[in-house]
């Protein structure tokens, strides 16, 4: 016997869940679109480009096609869940603990090559 009885949501509630899954599909999408930009724009507009800032903007635009795909699998994923009625909250910090932390690591990788490019 299951502990935990199969709640159905009601219609409302399950376009609700859906409708959130896609906001947060597109915050990723968003995000990683501002990275890659940033990535096109620090390799870009240096007054020449040197092999740092070509490296500081190819290591951005990768970061953001990272976020990207993962941003996208964990759409689908979720939506799966959410047809299933499977879904289980609380199961997803690491992803967003190990996303925010490349983040952080390629800015600062990328911030310390343009500066070395810039001596």
């Amino acid at each position: 016997m299951d502990d935990h009885p199969t709640i159905q949501p009601s219609p409302s509630t399950r376009a609700r869940d859906h409708l959130a899954n896609e906001r947060t599909y597109l915050a990723w999408l968003r995000t990683a679109a501002a990275v890659m930009a940033l990535g096109i724009a620090v390799a870009s507009f240096a007054n020449k480009i040197s092999a740092t800032s070509a490296a500081a903007g190819g290591l951005l635009v990768a970061t953001g096609a990272a976020g990207i795909v993962l941003g996208t699998r964990r759409y689908r994923q979720v939506t799966r869940e959410l047809e299933s009625g499977t879904f289980v909250t609380g199961t997803r910090g690491r992803v967003a603990i190990l996303a925010s932390s490349v983040l952080i690591g390629s800015l600062t990788v990328a911030l310390v090559l343009v500066l070395i490019g810039r001596k």
